[in-house]
């Protein structure tokens, strides 16, 4: 992406921030605004090893994983294994399959509003 482009696209999404009330849309917001950073950083030559995962989808590091291991990926990206298996658990590409966010989050809003949890994932 051209350098301009990323530059306005950062601009666009500060003056979003800076109006935005609701925390949810300004963590969005934020977590966007830190990719395009990311990006430029690219650009520039100086990626940290956490922008470096900002970038990283998910569907790149099941490409990776077709032929190399974990530590491979790794070690091709520039970050450390437990960088990357964090990385790997905040994503949801665990072994372990974790329950998604949402469903934990009706769960307690059922728990919290005594309703069924068929009722919340209605609203």
């Amino acid at each position: 992406m051209d350098r301009k482009l990323l530059k306005e696209k950062q601009i666009q999404l500060i003056f979003q921030l800076e109006e935005e009330e609701n925390r949810f849309i300004r963590k969005r917001l934020i977590e966007e605004l830190e990719f395009f950073e990311a990006l430029g950083d690219r650009e520039k030559g100086m990626l940290t090893a956490e922008q470096k995962l900002i970038i990283l989808t998910p569907n790149e590091y099941r490409e990776h994983k077709k032929t190399k291991s974990d530590v491979e990926i790794s070690k091709l990206i520039g970050v450390s294994r437990s960088s990357l298996a964090e990385w790997k658990r905040k994503n949801g590409l665990n072994r372990k399959k974790q329950r998604p966010v949402q469903q934990e989050m009706i769960d307690v809003l059922a728990f919290h509003l005594d309703k069924w949890r068929t009722y919340i994932e209605k609203i």
